[in-house]
């Protein structure tokens, strides 16, 4: 493997750092002293089985049930960071979307006809969509997030990744938990699980519950008449889950839970930082000055920005409106165990509903001169406002394996059938508006529409140009084309997907030392869109563009495992993985409907060592891992009078490398240091996109950066868990989670992208406070972003539409949990 110079420098710094741990904190009367306190051994289901994770040649992280509790996790955002090359955030104008990107590779479309890279399991059920995918999951157990692509062990096919959530069964026991939490900003958290005791000595059931609050972080302060919500960043959540298991044998296991969750909350504000001069297309830069060729709407823009690297804490916004998602789920999962093979069969039947009236991408209530609105006359004009009235997901998988060994266990296999059917249908209305110097780009827009402005005074001064902006869509009938009269681009869109795969992986043990494992997977995807958008032409719904097409991919995975001793052990792996097809829900031209979104492809290469050391003190499992994308997915923002919206193109080839460490050492009795670092050298090796100026498709790849793909990832946790006291034992825990510059496009990110930041969490806990004959009291104070860090979660250049904005990531927060189990 060639590792470029700056991968060569990581690996000469980590060398020393981690020999420097032994030589500081582990000097030999230590050891002997403290010689019964070793690390745990960790269970994951990487493999789709249990392994113990110093077995397992997978980069992984896993999360226990005891970390989930140190580090107040309760939903698949609060990991983001914390494993390396892993960022995960909710996306602009929502709290239940969510984007995951691992090793620089993932999605960030919320287009329901869009397929995430990255896998999202709970159970082993695949979550089909990240859209309405931030929901508190409750009882988790464990917390896997794998690295690198994923396919001839899991369900779907991905190329970047998969994050793996097991939850805790029933036991059969009695038993309750309450928790009870509350800190700043009004937040407050209440759950509780009972499991009964096992009845006819064969069911045992567990049933859980969560109510939470929160007011938000930022002020709206609009007292217009359209109702816009005050509490920007608030969320009320309630979920439960209801899980059984049914033992009618020894080796026969029925386990079913049904989820269900009710989210409402109102997305944290975007925030204007740049009102342009110039336009950028990634070849050439045209200097457009916004504030004087677009007028009033982005001279008032201008005035909301103030200075851009300070988050907002207050707003005046006129389109924000509450967020409504409603998931539920049901899970079947039957397993049966017999002498030389285990067959198991999940099913999942899941309903998604996310909604929302309007969202505000403009960042403030602006009234400017509308000549088809207003008659000329000043009116409420949007920058960029859009809504989701209706959007659903209905999916159903089924997936049989078979798993055992042979051979007295030298060899070890899974068999499997996937199968996946999911409808979607999404209704995205938007409207925004545009500098009528490009409204009046084209020979018809001066011939049809240029005589009403000049009569009203838009096109005085100069002469001949004309100032300001206009609202789109045109209103109906003349001279635009909205049927519906909302004055809003009505993007339709729906898809009935169908996907079916085989998989197979086996590992045979050649010696006691070296195992081969070999994988492969032929998956179909078969897909049948359509979309209705009337600025293309469209009278009604019933002319809506349909779009079919199928894909299908063979997939590979060689890997050797060897044993170095018991404690050491290096491993190779060679894979392949792909993300199908699809189009572009929308599309703001005939063309890009058309242009069908061809599958990705992916080669990958990682070489990896899992260590332990020091009589099980200190763990050390590394990767160095090289992936050769082919046909990327890339979001391009698409601009024009038939809407405003990105869209995905397949802009070429990519190659993303890095290093990667996951690190816990025992430094002296009661006081671990954990940690996880990533470093990611990713570059695309061809970027093609359409020269306005030649028409022809021309290679950007040497002025791109790679979208979402930070160089270094770290975070460092100390936690020091005291001797015990008479009523209890204390732990406090410290984490410093850094995050490198980022951009969130691959090259329009002059005024949107996120600097470096470090934030700072802590937590203290009294733990195993005794109440009564069996119950017990942990009670922890915590705090998040202690230093009450000002960083941007995520950023969005509007390009034509002439401004960028971001979207800040919390404050500082604080509070105190409460939990009582008996």
């Amino acid at each position: 493997m060639n590792l470029t110079q700056p991968q060569t420098w990581v690996i000469t710094l980590l060398v020393p750092a981690v020999s420097g741990i032994f030589v500081t904190f582990y000097p030999t009367t230590g050891i002997a002293q403290d010689a019964a306190q070793v690390l745990e051994e960790v269970i994951v289901t990487a493999q789709r089985r249990e392994t113990l994770l110093q077995d397992t040649p997978v980069a992984v992280t896993a999360f226990n049930q005891q970390k989930i509790a140190e580090l107040g996790i309760f939903d698949i955002t609060d990991i983001d960071s914390l494993a390396p090359n892993t960022n995960i955030r909710k996306q602009p104008s929502s709290n239940s979307n969510m984007s995951i990107f691992i090793r620089g590779v993932g999605s960030g479309e919320t287009a329901l006809l869009v397929d995430p890279k990255v896998s999202f399991y709970i159970d082993g059920v695949y979550m089909s969509k990240t859209v309405g995918a931030v929901f508190d999951i409750v009882d988790m157990e464990s917390i896997e997030v794998l690295r690198g692509p994923q396919g001839t062990l899991f369900g779907r096919n991905s190329t970047g990744g998969a994050i793996n959530v097991t939850t805790v069964k029933p036991s059969g026991e009695a038993g309750v938990k309450l928790e009870a939490s509350a800190g700043n900003d009004g937040y407050q958290r209440y759950q509780a699980s009972v499991d009964l005791p096992k009845m006819l000595d064969m069911l045992s059931v567990k049933i859980s519950g969560m109510h939470m609050e929160y007011d938000g972080w930022a002020k709206n302060n609009y007292s217009g008449t359209f109702p816009s919500e005050a509490d920007l960043g608030s969320e009320d959540n309630d979920s439960y889950r209801i899980a059984l298991r049914f033992e009618p044998s020894d080796n026969f296991t029925i386990d079913y839970a049904y989820d269900k969750t009710d989210n409402e909350g109102v997305p944290a504000p975007f925030q204007i930082v740049e009102v342009k001069n110039t336009l950028y297309n990634g070849f050439t830069t045209t200097p457009f000055p916004f504030q004087f060729l677009g007028g009033q709407l982005f001279q008032e823009m201008a005035s909301t920005i103030g200075n851009p690297e300070d988050r907002q804490d207050n707003f005046v916004l006129d389109a924000v409106t509450t967020e409504k998602l409603e998931v539920e789920g049901h899970a079947l999962t039957l397993e049966w165990k017999l002498d030389a093979f285990t067959l198991k069969y999940i099913f999942a039947d899941r309903d998604t509903d996310s909604t929302y009236g309007s969202t505000d991408l403009d960042a403030g209530a602006y009234v400017v001169r509308d000549a088809f609105y207003g008659g000329g006359q000043p009116v409420p004009t949007p920058g960029f406002h859009a809504g989701i009235p209706e959007g659903w997901i209905e999916m159903k998988t089924h997936e049989l394996q078979l798993f055992g060994s042979l051979f007295n266990e030298k060899l070890s296999y899974t068999l499997g059938y996937y199968s996946y059917e999911e409808e979607v249908y999404q209704d995205n209305p938007q409207t925004f508006s545009l500098p009528l110097a490009f409204l009046l780009s084209t020979p018809q827009a001066q011939q049809t529409l240029a005589p009403a402005y000049v009569q009203l005074g838009f096109c005085n001064i100069p002469p001949g140009v004309c100032t300001g902006t206009q609202r789109l869509p045109l209103p109906f009938p003349q001279p635009g084309n909205d049927p519906n009269g909302n004055g809003f681009v009505d993007f339709i869109s729906g898809q009935d997907s169908e996907s079916r795969a085989i998989y197979g992986q086996a590992t045979l043990s050649l010696t006691e030392n070296l195992e081969v494992t070999a994988g492969i997977r032929y998956t179909e995807d078969e897909r049948d869109g359509f979309l209705f958008n009337e600025t293309l032409g469209h009278l009604s719904i019933a002319n809506a563009l349909p779009q079919s097409d199928d894909w299908d991919n063979t997939s590979y995975l060689f890997n050797v495992n060897y044993y170095l001793n018991d404690d050491i052990n290096i491993y190779g792996t060679y894979s392949t993985g792909y993300n199908a097809g699809g189009f572009n829900a929308r599309a703001a031209s005939l063309s890009s409907w058309q242009t069908q979104v061809d599958e990705e492809t992916i080669e990958a290469m990682e070489l990896g060592m899992k260590a332990e050391w020091l009589d099980n003190r200190l763990r050390t499992n590394i990767a160095v891992f090289r992936n050769k994308y082919d046909d990327i997915q890339i979001a391009q923002f698409e601009a024009g009078s038939g809407g405003a919206s990105t869209v995905l193109r397949n802009a070429g080839e990519a190659t993303f490398q890095g290093v990667e460490l996951d690190l816990i050492a025992i430094l002296t009795e009661g006081l671990i240091l954990d940690v996880t670092y990533g470093y990611l050298d990713a570059e695309f090796d061809e970027y093609l996109a359409l020269n306005p100026g030649t028409n022809l498709e021309e290679n950007l790849a040497s002025i791109t950066t790679m979208p979402r793909a930070p160089e270094h990832t770290l975070n460092v946790g100390l936690q020091y868990d005291f001797l015990p006291f008479s009523f209890g034992a204390m732990t406090v825990r410290l984490d410093a989670n850094y995050l490198d510059e980022m951009v969130f496009h691959p090259f329009q990110n002059q005024y949107d992208s996120a600097e470096e930041r470090w934030l700072l969490n802590a937590r203290l806990s009294l733990n195993d406070i005794r109440l009564g004959e069996r119950g017990t009291l942990r009670i922890s104070a915590w705090g998040k972003n202690l230093a009450d860090e000002e960083y941007r979660e995520w950023g969005i250049d509007f390009a034509s539409l002439g401004f960028a904005g971001v979207v800040y990531g919390k404050p500082r927060t604080y509070g105190v949990d409460v939990v009582y189990s008996f």
